[in-house]
């Protein structure tokens, strides 16, 4: 089917003249969906999907050295593949400190956010787009969001972020990278291995933030905000932004159609395993499959850190969860070609990682 006029101006004005969706609710008063962004009824999230009295755990780490603990963590990365975290040393002033600061670029004037779209942006190590892949997808996606890449080695990596956020974001990478750290020990340490000089650039070698943007929506039954996916690294840290309706649901099984809602707590983090995790543990660990509602009242913000592999890294089984003569249920994959068959098409559940695993 062919896209119609009033298709093709939208995603002209959003896409190409660099507005995205948040320019396009300033813009316009919308009492109707664009069409652009009506998704298939097979996509649509509806309440008959949700699960309830599952909760998802939420895990207190003020005591690293506790072996509860490590059982929690990886009880959750086995079970569900997400978590929230609390008492994690991140004040709350801090964390509400860069939620603030999110909210604080996406209210910057259209023509300064406009410096920062992906492909013309002031900054090599930030960009903004809409949308998850809109040069792919015929449904777009009701988000906008900024990427940061954090490169400390380099010294002037943050030289040309936005000055309404600099602050904010290079500190709250650095609090969150030990706290991944820890996570990521115990996990490792949970499959006969450990995490060292040899890993730690294929675990956590790259480091990247969203300040992800949903504004309000006309008719939220018939959007998304991130359709149906697996995280493709290693391990996320998201914060929710606390006192808005909760958006964010996991999918409760492998094989099944029920949904779990991941609340905003105040002070928590949500962890999510990613696909790398899956992998280098043989399934023993399960990437989460997730997705964002948006919503008719109020805009909503949230950070995800996504921690993963250098580019040129081999992701395969560990050798300690063969130990036993098990057989590696993926094939041995450099991770580049592993996020190109990811960006290259719009978001479709957990297909990537299906596409390495052997029959």
């Amino acid at each position: 089917m062919s896209p119609t006029t009033d298709e093709i101006e939208v995603k002209d004005f959003v896409v190409n003249q660099k507005n995205g969706v948040k320019g396009l609710v300033d813009f316009l008063t919308l009492t109707t969906l664009p069409s652009p962004y009506i998704q298939p009824p097979q996509e649509r999230f509806t309440s008959d999907k949700i699960l309830f009295g599952s909760p998802v755990p939420v895990i207190d780490v003020s005591n690293w050295n506790d072996p509860h603990l490590a059982r929690e963590i990886c009880h959750a990365a086995t079970k569900l593949g997400v978590f929230q975290i609390v008492n994690h040393g991140i004040a709350p002033a801090e964390l509400k400190g860069v939620i603030a600061a999110a909210r604080g670029f996406f209210e910057l004037p259209a023509e300064e956010r406009r410096r920062y779209w992906r492909g013309t942006s002031v900054s090599e190590t930030a960009w903004l787009t809409t949308s998850f892949n809109p040069y792919k997808e015929r449904v777009l996606e009701w988000r906008d969001f900024l990427k940061f890449e954090y490169l400390p080695q380099r010294h002037d990596f943050a030289a040309t972020w936005p000055s309404v956020c600099k602050e904010q974001v290079i500190d709250h990478f650095k609090k969150i990278k030990p706290i991944t750290e820890k996570i990521l020990n115990i996990l490792i340490n949970n499959l006969n291995s450990v995490v060292d000089e040899s890993n730690k650039e294929t675990l956590m070698g790259t480091m990247r933030m969203n300040f992800n943007y949903y504004p309000k929506c006309p008719e939220p039954s018939l959007a998304i905000g991130t359709g149906r996916h697996s995280d493709i690294n290693t391990i996320t840290l998201l914060l929710q932004e606390h006192g808005v309706l909760s958006s964010l649901y996991a999918r409760a099984t492998e094989d099944g159609d029920k949904w779990i809602n991941v609340p905003p707590i105040a002070g928590a983090i949500a962890v999510n395993i990613g696909d790398v995790l899956q992998i280098l543990s043989n399934d023993r660990y399960r990437s989460v499959e997730h997705c964002v509602v948006v919503n008719k009242c109020c805009s909503r913000v949230s950070i995800p850190v996504f921690c993963g592999p250098v580019h040129d890294s081999v992701i395969e089984p560990l050798p300690g969860v063969l130990e036993n003569n098990e057989m590696a249920r993926y094939r041995k994959t450099v991770y580049s070609d592993y996020l190109k068959g990811f960006f290259g098409r719009p978001h479709d559940g957990k297909k990537t990682i299906e596409s390495i695993k052997f029959p």
